[in-house]
């Protein structure tokens, strides 16, 4: 076990979809077979579950291979077993043919892949620390059950009648987890918010039926699940008795869905002390001070959100043991930097920004955290230079893209680059051309450097997308009408938005742009009213 189990509803939404029910382009498929000899106490079910994950590891083991050759794979600086575990996350075995004569299980199976698909999902699975830590664990588990199937199979072909049974309970029991192992690996493979998750929650279903006690099953058919079945799952959790440093992870965050705060400190506490080694011990302590990141002093939270007033120093003081116990995770110093950046201390951000970045030189995170610091500090060519390499980094098609499209833009414009601060809301636009707030702020841009016809048309498309939280657009068109001499539309824009944000009437006053509207009797009017 390697790491801490986060939101993980993060991880689901961003898993890539099964590629087998992609239809593929260019599809590569990869076909082996594999024959277990059964033991005296074998099954054709156990024979079954462990013919398929050995011929599942051979299969993604080719897959591997062959991406290991493709020049992009070769940039992202992988190696095979790390490719091989990050595949078991994107693409699903399918047996073509199995065949069972009472001692031997015959397993055919294949995998058919699109590469260019599958280096894509790769490029964004290996950005996120969390999915790759996950996936870690699952590969973990399932060699480790492997192994001590193989123990239990040597422990009963020596044992004599009397110790035989309790192997064989072990052994039927080993099976049954590895089973239950490979479902939730399914589970995360198989299906995405486009289905509703569907297939997810069936697979976990599954694994829960073979391993009624298995936390990590019923946390992640929790995360996809209306609020009943979470609720009964969530609550399922804290029945089964944790056994090791992850469950009490789980169980912790189980406790902060419940919104128990005292029970889920108290399981992060337990975590942290049963933890192994450094590295699970720190993953451990990162968990706590995320945890403690929730309680931050934001105004957008609720009250009640708010009662650990030292909470971002909290997470710093369990940052830096983390950073302390594995000091090569750049993700750690990227969690500080940004309990830093909470608490005002800018500086001491920007150095743990540029750890993080030292130690991963090619983590669009980083650079679009730092970019961000630097675009509120008011440093916009730091931060152009920064947003651009999170974007080069990152693709421009990547979810987190567009806010770093966004923040460019504005970095651009303080700089005086308009036409390129223009092209980046150009690209936003093309991408949600029905967004008010890229409309206002682009209207905005326009305004600013006298181009009022561009500026008129895209406050109006604003205003109709939205028209009931319109008045800061109904407010940047009437200047611009006033720019442009008329009058008439300039003051009705103002009527506007000053009945739907009655701030504006004084805002009006201090607008040097309106003082061509001064002696307007309409205007005159309006503001005494």
């Amino acid at each position: 076990m390697k790491h801490a189990v986060k939101i993980m509803a993060l991880f689901l939404c961003f898993f890539v979809p099964l590629m087998g029910q992609v239809a593929f382009a260019e599809t590569r498929t990869f076909i082996k077979e594999y024959t277990y000899q059964a033991g005296d106490e074998d099954s054709k079910n156990s024979s079954r579950v462990i013919a398929l994950r050995e011929v599942k590891r051979l299969l993604l083991e080719e897959l591997g291979t062959y991406l290991e050759s493709e020049t992009e794979v070769k940039n992202f600086q992988l190696t095979k077993d790390q490719i091989t575990m990050l595949t078991a996350g994107i693409v699903q075995t399918e047996i073509i043919a199995e065949k069972w004569d009472g001692r031997v299980y015959w397993l055919k199976s294949k995998i058919a892949a699109d590469s260019d698909k599958v280096v894509q999902s790769i490029d964004a699975m290996r950005k996120d620390r969390e999915k790759t830590r996950e996936l870690e664990s699952m590969k973990q588990k399932s060699d480790e059950l492997l192994r001590e199937v193989e123990r239990l199979r040597k422990a009963m072909a020596s044992a004599k009648n009397g110790g035989r049974e309790s192997q064989r309970a072990a052994y039927d029991q080993s099976i049954r987890e590895l089973s239950a192992a490979e479902w939730i690996e399914k589970g995360h493979a198989v299906s995405g918010p486009e289905d509703d998750f569907k297939g997810a929650f069936n697979a976990y279903s599954r694994a829960i039926e073979l391993d009624p006690v298995n936390i990590k099953a019923y946390y992640f058919r929790a995360r996809i699940s209306e609020k009943n079945q979470a609720m009964s799952d969530y609550y399922k959790i804290l029945s089964i008795e944790p056994k090791d440093s992850e469950a009490h992870l789980i169980r912790a965050w189980t406790y902060k869905e419940l919104d128990q705060r005292d029970p889920a400190l108290q399981e992060f506490g337990k975590a942290i002390a049963k933890a192994q080694g450094n590295k699970e011990k720190a993953a451990a302590y990162v968990d706590r001070g995320r945890y403690y990141t929730l309680f931050r002093s934001r105004p957008y939270l609720e009250p009640s959100s708010k009662d650990i007033p030292n909470a971002l120093e909290l997470s710093v003081s369990d940052f830096s043991s983390a950073i302390a116990l594995d000091p090569a995770d750049p993700s750690y110093f990227h969690n500080r930097a940004n309990s830093y950046w909470g608490l005002g201390q800018h500086d001491l951000a920007i150095e743990d920004f540029n750890a993080g970045i030292r130690l991963d030189p090619k983590s669009a995170g980083l650079f679009s955290g730092r970019g961000q610091l630097y675009q509120l500090l008011q440093k916009p060519e730091l931060a152009v230079a920064d947003l651009s390499r999170a974007i080069e980094l990152e693709g421009p098609d990547h979810l987190f893209a567009s806010h770093d499209y966004m923040l460019r833009a504005m970095s651009y414009e303080k700089l005086g680059k308009f036409d390129l601060a223009i092209q980046d809301w150009n690209t936003l636009l093309k991408r949600k051309p029905d967004d008010p707030f890229y409309l206002w702020e682009r209207a905005e841009l326009y305004r600013k450097i006298g181009q009022y016809d561009q500026a008129i048309e895209d406050y109006g498309k604003s205003i109709a997308l939205n028209p009931q939280e319109a008045a800061a657009a109904y407010y940047g068109r009437a200047l611009a009408y006033a720019f442009k001499g008329d009058s008439r539309k300039s003051i009705q824009d103002l009527r506007n938005a000053i009945q739907l944000d009655p701030g504006y009437k004084a805002k009006v006053l201090s607008e040097a742009g309106f003082n061509s509207l001064r002696h307007h009797p309409d205007f005159i009017k309006l503001i005494r009213k």
